[in-house]
């Protein structure tokens, strides 16, 4: 997988997205959770946004992820007895000897997995950690193809505080897409304050984008098979105004 998150991002992302994030999947993915039937694993944990919840409710979770700054960042929140739920790890090469009745992947972590043999690498990886009738359950953009032609102009998304009197500012881009690979630039920039003054951090990264029988091929040449693809996370058939894929198998 590409572009580890650099700590600065890891620092702040918790109060970025709890503005920008609207938290439309957190029901979707803890209900699967709850419903699995056995233990459950996520791909790309992060700081621990549906994690945390999840170990609150008792269910029997686990989590990867591929940046050291992220998984520190949920292991503080959680109990002693739960940070050797988390730990970190590139699913492109998962080896586990758990098995799992539900492995999950939110907030279009296959878009961070640029190259086609890897992509078929993480799926096959998933499926080696399944139980018997064990789920995958991912999502997905679907591209807007105005952004893919003229990219995004620099947006401020975040201007507030995260943590009294220390502002924060953060500032997003990217750049046409590269058709050929089918992957988009996205430039970051955090603006905050501190004791000593202000503070830049940059973060560049690449985001690979699908189309729907991409995503049907692609499934039919893992391991894993195709059980549905909806258009949002309350099981909406998939349509021209559709802006998630919501994937099962």
């Amino acid at each position: 997988m590409s572009d580890s998150y650099p700590d600065f991002v890891a620092r702040f992302y918790d109060t970025v997205y709890a503005q920008v994030r609207d938290g439309v999947d957190n029901a979707f993915y803890l209900e699967r959770m709850a419903t699995a039937g056995g233990s459950a694993l996520e791909i790309g944990v992060g700081t621990g946004r549906l994690f945390g919840e999840a170990r609150r409710r008792g269910l029997d979770v686990w989590g990867i992820d591929l940046s050291p700054a992220m998984v520190e960042q949920c292991q503080a929140k959680l109990a002693p007895e739960d940070r050797q739920r988390v730990w970190v790890d590139d699913a492109v090469r998962l080896r586990t000897d758990r098995r799992f009745a539900l492995v999950c992947a939110p907030f279009r972590v296959l878009s961070h997995v640029p190259s086609t043999a890897d992509q078929l690498r993480l799926l096959d990886a998933v499926y080696g950690c399944l139980s018997p009738g064990g789920v995958f359950v991912f999502d997905l953009y679907v591209p807007n193809l105005k952004l893919l032609r003229e990219g995004m102009p620099e947006t401020a998304d975040f201007d507030g505080e995260y943590a009294p009197g220390r502002r924060l500012q953060r500032i997003v881009s990217s750049r046409p897409a590269d058709l050929s690979r089918q992957t988009n630039r996205v430039q970051m920039r955090f603006l905050w304050e501190e004791a000593d003054g202000e503070h830049l951090g940059e973060w560049d990264f690449e985001m690979r984008f699908f189309f729907r029988f991409e995503i049907e091929h692609l499934l039919a040449r893992s391991k894993l098979t195709l059980e549905a693809i909806h258009g949002d996370f309350a099981g909406a058939p998939l349509t021209a105004d559709s802006r998630e894929y919501v994937v099962t198998c």
